[in-house]
């Protein structure tokens, strides 16, 4: 998985991951009480809270960054975490790359 066109500076707009397996399906995450999506660069470190799109059992997720919060481009990193009691889920880490903005 990687994530693409994301601006340095960006913010407010809906981002949607869908979680699969490592054939590709898409894995039912309705169960999952806790939805993190973790980010790391070279020069920063950011965690976002996620929800689900829908209700999870299409295995789509959303959150957005919020102002000031990717301000940084160049080369990112990120990982998927689902929790819920007694279980911790982390996906594969993705790669993300953030655009330059003219500022």
């Amino acid at each position: 998985m990687s994530l693409e066109g994301i601006g340095a500076g960006e913010y407010g707009r809906n981002i949607v991951l869908t979680c699969r397996d490592e054939d590709g399906n898409d894995i039912d995450v309705s169960s999952y009480t806790a939805i993190t999506v973790k980010f790391k660069s070279s020069k920063a470190k950011l965690s976002k809270t996620a929800t689900f799109q829908s209700d999870g059992i299409d295995g789509k997720i959303m959150f957005s960054f919020g102002e000031g919060e990717m301000d940084i481009d160049g080369d990112w990193k990120g990982q998927i975490y689902l929790g819920k009691t007694g279980e911790l889920t982390k996906s594969e880490i993705f790669k993300m790359k953030v655009e330059e903005s003219v500022t």
